[in-house]
């Protein structure tokens, strides 16, 4: 199969949207021929408009020459069989004769909810009608979680017959030294996450400070953010600013963190998926997480984790935690179901043959017409 790669993301960049565009295109290219187009067009329309408009310019201005410029390329391209992936700035005015594919986790009228900054009303009237023209597009889509589905047809009115669900994977090498039969001496607590405050970092810090406070033998590791709040020589309590995954020294000592962890726990505001989910399933590792968007896709209740509900407190999570790992028998039947959650659905492999399937129905499909 012929795949044109159509996005302004960059799909060669690991650290590209957590992984996840790099991820994609690589598991694509293990059984298909793949041409990326449109990676490099959103920088090169920066560079244009910083050297010739003195006023700052919006993408969407530039969206239509996008487009042209894509349709130009991808006609130029041979034997294409379908277009994947999509993109905001390119599809809505594409003009192609063979499918398109769009692959997301969310919805931007879902995601501008919870960008930051706030854009304007304007913006994001214009991004609305974007995504509406985009839609009118695409010959399938392929959502990561139900909930990514639920929201494209109520809200766009989109024929459930041509929306699929596939779950994302974990963007991290597959492990093969993860621990089922780990030692529970200590419970070994991680965060990760860039937004301290939405990523509910606050709550996971007064839950480690309750548990210690009752007794309960814990530690706590914090990677990807550096909170006020805490005393950095506190022990048991470790703070990682940055890890970069593209890194192998880096990768090295988040496989490190992930091996020795207990659970992951992370009261969110708002997820449309969570990749860090699958990379804790890899490791055998269960979640405690705030059951919001398309959070409850990656975390199966009591399969790798449990889901509390968004206005849980940090004395919530904390009984959560002690619950889980007070039983022993228990826990450890929890790690190995976690384990199975990740070698079952939260990897790429399973992600590509149920896409690769997708692919080919929807060309199918497209020729009967």
């Amino acid at each position: 199969m012929n795949i044109i790669f159509l996005t302004t993301l960059n799909p060669y960049d690991i650290n590209e949207w957590s992984g996840t565009v790099y991820q994609m295109f690589q598991a694509l290219s293990k059984e298909h021929q793949v041409t990326v187009i449109g990676h490099t067009m959103l920088a090169q329309a920066s560079y244009y408009a910083v050297n010739n408009f003195p006023e700052k310019r919006s993408f969407e201005e530039y969206a239509p020459v996008l487009s042209r410029l894509c349709s130009e390329q991808i006609k130029r391209a041979p034997q294409c069989d379908v277009i994947v992936f999509g993109d905001l700035y390119i599809v809505p005015d594409l003009e192609v004769s063979i499918p398109i594919v769009h692959i997301s986790d969310v919805t931007f009228r879902v995601f501008q909810n919870y960008s930051t900054p706030k854009r304007s009303k304007e913006r994001i009237k214009s991004g609305e009608k974007m995504e509406r023209d985009a839609f009118n597009k695409y010959t399938s889509f392929i959502y990561s979680s139900e909930w990514a589905k639920q929201n494209a047809i109520n809200h766009y009115n989109l024929n459930p017959d041509k929306i699929h669900v596939v779950e994302f994977g974990a963007n991290i090498p597959t492990p093969t030294d993860y621990q089922i039969n780990i030692q529970t001496d200590i419970c070994n607590l991680l965060f990760i996450g860039k937004n301290w405050q939405k990523k509910g970092g606050d709550k996971v810090l007064e839950a480690y400070k309750k548990l210690k406070s009752e007794g309960f033998p814990c530690t706590l590791t914090i990677i990807g953010s550096v909170p006020n709040e805490v005393n950095m020589e506190e022990k048991g309590l470790t703070v990682i600013p940055f890890l970069d995954k593209s890194k192998p020294e880096h990768l090295s000592k988040l496989s490190n963190i992930l091996k020795e962890a207990h659970f992951l726990v992370l009261p969110t505001e708002f997820d449309a998926y969570g990749i860090v989910f699958c990379e804790a399933s890899a490791y055998a590792v269960p979640s405690i997480a705030a059951n919001v968007g398309g959070v409850s896709q990656p975390v199966c209740e009591g399969k790798n984790g449990y889901l509390l509900p968004p206005d849980a407190t940090a004395n919530d999570y904390a009984e959560k935690i002690k619950s889980v790992f007070n039983n022993k028998e228990e826990y450890l039947k929890l790690r190995a179901s976690s384990r199975r959650e990740f070698e079952t659905r939260l990897n790429w492999e399973v992600w590509s043959k149920k896409v690769n399937k997708i692919l080919e129905e929807t060309i199918e499909q497209y020729k009967s017409v």
